[in-house]
């Protein structure tokens, strides 16, 4: 009945059933066991609880990703935000694609060369990120490595905030302006440094330099410089005395306010730690193409939680339930438990074994092709290669003595008696069909009968309930020409035996 939920349901079975605990049961499938579940969305999304990261000093951790825009006058379409998580300090580059050759461009030969090379690089498991060269590039370098978990953008937080304030600033220029997006990026990305940060309580340009910048505001007001000092002993003294009291202001302030945040996250949680053993459902995020609106929320394969991969994190490791496939790190975000779902059905998985035969008889048909030599008249072929489809035989060697045996699958044969009649009839020239009487061994055999009909001056059913009609003995007729031009027909009396020999002899038949 459209799988309408518990309530409904239970509605349409009172009127029409009743048992002990039946409310309980009915609530018990259609929210546990129902095949349903793979296809809708819970009413309660699960959450899991938060897991802040802390950082230290500036550059322990940078985080990287890629926002996309409309492309501008110079075909820039693309913004590589790279972040520190300690100072909150951002730089964004323009990029007319996102290869994993530009990302190494503008982290290895840009920000590390003016910044230095950061202790770990935080991305996504984009292919941008997720590839050789650039795993190869942290490896020369000493930068360590960590992405997030599969479409959960949660893992790389403060970046993805970023984007959301760097959109923001961007709307407000004009729209010329925004055509031409790229030559603000710049202005626009050192104006979010140089404000205050409620995460730290300073802004990201003095907790990385010490100092506060000088703006044009300053400038067209003609602002003093703070005092200068006279010597470098002087300035590095009051640089460090300055900067010690920002990092512990800063760091408390981030802690205090990941703390809030957490809490206030945490107000929503919903579900429960996952075991060992137990059986969940993924969401179905990898198809993408459409609307998708009345797409299956799960996927519909089951997987198996091999481990949780750390106390502090939300992040568990699963297998396929079947076995085919390699095993996942999802958060707990992404996943349902279904325990109580059936297993698969043996059909299903004798279903799912075909494609594997298959394989397996291409695969052999592949290696003979090779091991057979070809003429140089098929070597322009390819691989193409022509099926040959063995029929079963209806008579069949026996194994042990090796005599004919009768296929068991074929129909079994009743042949049918008719009476037939030993006379010649005489025959209609008109008529071909008419050339087989008398021929019983060149006559082929009709794989029908046909209905017998019954005359009255015939026999009886009673008598003959098979036998046929005689046919209706005629004369045959013969065209002469007595007068030119003018043909006329002469009934003639043949024997019967002139047109069998005539009709049946080898010469009448010879093409």
């Amino acid at each position: 009945m459209g799988h309408l939920g518990v309530e409904r349901t239970l509605t349409l079975i009172r009127d029409r059933f009743y048992w002990q605990h039946m409310q309980k049961d009915v609530e018990h499938f259609v929210t546990r066991v129902c095949e349903c579940l793979k296809k809708k969305k819970p009413n309660k999304p699960t959450r899991a609880p938060l897991s802040t990261i802390t950082t230290t000093y500036p550059f322990e951790m940078v985080s990287v990703d890629f926002l996309h825009l409309e492309k501008c006058k110079q075909g820039y379409e693309y913004i590589l935000v790279v972040m520190d998580h300690y100072t909150r300090f951002a730089q964004a580059y323009a990029t007319r694609n996102k290869s994993a050759k530009t990302v190494a461009e503008k982290i290895f030969n840009d920000f590390a060369l003016k910044f230095g090379f950061p202790s770990k690089i935080h991305h996504d498991m984009g292919k941008e990120f997720e590839n050789q060269m650039f795993t190869r590039l942290k490896e020369l370098s000493g930068v360590r490595g960590s992405h997030t978990t599969p479409y959960h953008p949660q893992g790389n937080g403060q970046v993805e905030r970023f984007n959301r304030t760097l959109l923001s600033m961007l709307r407000t220029l004009t729209e010329k302006e925004k055509t031409d997006w790229k030559n603000s990026l710049g202005k626009v990305v050192h104006a979010y440094n140089c404000t205050r940060s409620e995460a730290t309580g300073y802004s990201p340009y003095y907790l990385l330099f010490g100092r506060s910048p000088r703006l044009p505001i300053d400038l067209l007001f003609n602002r003093a410089v703070e005092e200068k000092q006279e010597t470098y002993e002087d300035y590095v003294t009051e640089w460090q005395k300055r900067m010690s009291e920002a990092y512990v202001v800063a760091s408390r302030t981030a802690k205090k306010e990941a703390t809030r945040g957490k809490v206030y996250y945490d107000r929503r949680i919903q579900g429960n730690d996952l075991q060992p053993g137990g059986r969940v459902l993924v969401r179905n995020l990898t198809e993408r193409g459409g609307p998708g609106k009345i797409r299956s929320y799960w996927e519909d394969k089951v997987h198996i939680v091999v481990q949780r991969k750390s106390k502090e994190s939300p992040v568990y490791e699963i297998k396929p339930e079947n076995g085919e496939g390699r095993n996942r790190v999802i958060h707990r975000n992404l996943l349902m438990p279904c325990d109580h779902l059936p297993l698969e059905k043996p059909e299903k998985a004798a279903e799912q074994a075909i494609p594997k035969k298959r394989d397996s008889l291409e695969k052999k048909r592949q290696a003979t092709r090779k091991r057979q030599p070809q003429d140089d008249s098929d070597s322009d072929s390819g691989d193409d290669y022509q099926l040959v489809y063995r029929l079963r035989p209806l008579v069949e060697k026996n194994s042990r003595n090796g005599e004919p045996m009768l296929n068991p699958r074929a129909r079994v044969f009743q042949p049918q008696v008719t009476q037939q009649s030993n006379d010649y009839l005489p025959v209609d020239e008109g008529l071909e069909d008419n050339r087989y009487h008398g021929c019983e061994d060149q006559v082929p055999q009709p794989s029908f009968e046909a209905e017998p009909s019954f005359d009255e001056e015939q026999e009886t059913p009673e008598q003959s309930p098979r036998s046929h009609p005689q046919r209706e003995r005629r004369q045959p007729r013969m065209l002469t020409y007595e007068t030119l031009g003018q043909p006329s027909v002469i009934q003639r009396e043949v024997p019967v035996k002139d047109i069998h020999t005539k009709y049946c002899s080898s010469s009448f038949w010879r093409p």
